[in-house]
């Protein structure tokens, strides 16, 4: 009898020691590019199991990922570092579970290095920088309603391709550059700005739903676009919108022209890109994310 309850209790450790490790650590790997971050840049997880396997989780210090299966096989996912976070070590977590409902944690750390980002002094009219206060109680409503656009997180990926540039041109503004506006420090750069004659056509840089279609008071008239998992780009500055909210947009197609509505000093486009709140460089996105057809 106790050479029976003996046997069992190996069995259990057994178990424990030797096919849940296997199943982590031989079976599943977990990898990431790029290896070493900047503030506001994408980082892309890839999960390799040689086995199948029933779910991918994970977070890079508590902002989740949301994992997809990839044409190839395998998943992938991408999460943002903020262009104000503090630089130092993250936390990406990646949980793996097999189809017999085993399931297998793994840690890293990430480091996040500071931006190097350039100071840029800017004029423009006094009204876009003293606000009256009907203009300030305008903006905050569009900034409680921008906020509500981006806490929508549709959990389904709708982009397919790599992300393109909307718009042929040189880059004017980089993304994170620290603004003086009329001799005021005021937000930093959040995107990257294209010069663009007006008229010039915008095309979606990537699929997606349109999300926001309306003119804003320092953005003028303005394109959101969802592409699915807490995933949005952004197209501000328009003269002319060419998209309604609810609308498919496919990879360049026309949503907008070229303008300098809102707060400007000429023509451009502000492309910007907003990844589960975490305001990330577009070009940061253009090199990480492979086209997934």
């Amino acid at each position: 009898m106790r050479a029976s309850i003996l046997m069992v209790v190996w069995c259990v450790v057994a178990f424990f020691l030797f096919i849940v490790p296997c199943f982590g650590e031989n079976v599943v790997k977990v990898s990431w590019f790029p290896q070493e971050l900047k503030q506001g840049e994408v980082l892309f997880v890839t999960v390799a199991p040689e086995t199948e396997i029933a779910s991918v989780e994970g977070a890079l210090d508590g902002t989740p990922i949301y994992f997809y299966a990839r044409e190839g096989g395998g998943f992938a996912g991408i999460v943002g570092v903020d262009l104000a976070a503090a630089p130092g070590k993250r936390s990406l977590s990646v949980k793996i579970m097999d189809l017999e409902g085993r399931s297998f944690k793994r840690v890293f750390a990430v480091p996040v290095h500071a931006g190097e980002f350039e100071v840029q002094k800017l004029t423009v009219a006094p009204e876009m920088v003293d606000f009256t206060e009907e203009t300030y109680q305008r903006y905050l409503a569009e900034r409680k309603e921008l906020k509500r656009v981006f806490n929508q997180v549709r959990l389904e990926r709708l982009w397919r391709h790599s992300f393109g540039k909307p718009v042929v041109g040189s880059v004017t503004s980089t993304f994170g550059l620290r603004r003086v506006f009329n001799d005021k420090a005021r937000n930093p750069h959040t995107g990257v700005d294209i010069a663009a004659s007006e008229g010039t056509q915008v095309g979606a840089c990537n699929d997606g739903i349109v999300a926001f279609a309306r003119e804003l008071y320092l953005e003028g008239k303005t394109i959101i676009i969802d592409h699915g998992f807490g995933l949005y780009s952004i197209y501000m500055h328009l003269s002319e919108i060419q998209a309604s909210e609810g609308d498919t947009v496919h990879t360049g197609e026309v949503v907008g022209l070229v303008g300098a509505t809102g707060r400007v000093t000429g023509p451009h486009l502000h492309w910007g890109i907003m990844l589960l709140g975490a305001k990330v460089d577009p070009f940061s996105l253009m090199r990480t994310v492979p086209s997934e057809e």
